[in-house]
């Protein structure tokens, strides 16, 4: 049976495209919320706009929109739950939309150039939450387990890792220097506070994501 956000999302596209895996009650929530209280808006094409995206000059072209489908109409599973957990900052944790932002990766950061990175930052620009999704838990936990791997290489360039899809995220984590890690899948989430040395990332596991007022002032 589909969600509501499925069948709203089916009706939108004109397709009888299906979420897979599919939608945890939680992403169904804030999707709806999202798009019910105007956080984004998706259009016809997979496209979406959103106060979270960061704005261009007024004399350079439109920033690009963040797709929900690839160029071969392949829903971006990632990129779904990504909406959604921007969605669960702003109404479950709190957080302002000015906080949130959805940045386009770097393509020396990422696989494809399909994903954004989901960041909560503060008003002075540090990044206080580095948030990274995944389709299952069990890519949540192999992306913790490469992070740590490569922190034991010590320094050794991409060609030479032996965790080649997550490489990329640990040289992020060494460059941007998040205070936490919020990683979530559709049936599962983990929390992490990180320590950043020169060329390795401590993860210390969280039972929970801390509170807004805890970040901001803790």
């Amino acid at each position: 049976m589909n969600t509501q956000f499925e069948t709203w999302l089916q009706a939108k596209l004109n397709s009888g495209l299906r979420i897979g895996p599919p939608l945890a009650a939680w992403e169904d929530e804030f999707l709806c919320r999202g798009t019910n209280e105007g956080l984004f808006e998706i259009h016809e094409h997979g496209q979406v706009e959103s106060q979270l995206l960061p704005a261009r000059p007024a004399d350079e072209e439109p920033a690009a929109r963040y797709p929900i489908l690839s160029e071969s109409g392949r829903l971006l599973r990632e990129n779904i739950c990504q909406l959604a957990t921007a969605a669960r900052l702003v109404f479950q944790r709190g957080w302002l939309r000015s906080h949130v932002v959805l940045e386009p990766g770097k393509q020396e950061h990422h696989v494809t150039a399909d994903q954004f990175d989901l960041l909560v930052r503060s008003p002075a620009g540090a990044i206080l939450i580095w948030v990274e999704v995944r389709r299952t838990a069990v890519e949540l936990h192999k992306l913790v387990a490469d992070l740590r791997a490569c922190s034991r290489r010590g320094p050794h360039a991409h060609a030479d890792c032996g965790f080649p899809q997550n490489h990329p995220r640990h040289q992020f984590c060494l460059a941007a220097r998040p205070a936490y890690l919020w990683t979530l899948a559709p049936d599962g989430e983990l929390c992490f506070e990180v320590r950043c040395a020169e060329h390795a990332v401590e993860l210390e596991p969280l039972p929970s994501l801390p509170s807004r007022s805890f970040l901001e002032f803790g």
